[in-house]
């Protein structure tokens, strides 16, 4: 009786061995794969900025100035992007814009108070 015993308990500890070297076996592969970029997953980066599905939105230029302090460019459609980071986040949406505040590039101070950067004029040479 003791042997049938033994032996029983000896394949439950074979059988869970078992598993666990199966499971560790595939997160390695799967952590192994992912540093590779074997995924299968193709990516082409555009040249355009995308557009965040998720963005604030605001109801003129004046109630931006909740966002933090940086540089921004509002475009022609009301989108604001960061440009204080090399990727330019679209990171607002306004609803409405006087046409004198369309693409131009405005900064938030740490107050809240909203500027816009004036554009030297570049002489033709």
């Amino acid at each position: 009786m003791k042997k049938e015993m033994s032996n029983k308990k000896g394949e439950r500890f074979e059988f869970g061995l078992l598993i666990v070297v199966l499971t560790i076996s595939i997160s390695l592969l799967s952590f192994v794969t992912e540093e590779n970029n074997l995924t299968g997953l193709v990516v082409e980066e555009s040249q355009k900025t995308q557009i965040s599905p998720i963005l604030l939105e605001f109801n003129d230029v004046k109630s931006i100035s909740t966002l933090s302090a940086g540089n921004y460019f509002i475009d022609g459609d009301g989108i604001v992007y960061w440009t204080d980071d090399d990727l330019k986040p679209a990171i607002a949406k306004i609803h409405f814009l006087e046409e004198s505040q369309k693409n131009r590039q405005i900064y938030i101070d740490a107050e809240g108070n909203v500027g816009y950067i004036l554009e030297a004029i570049k002489e033709n040479e």
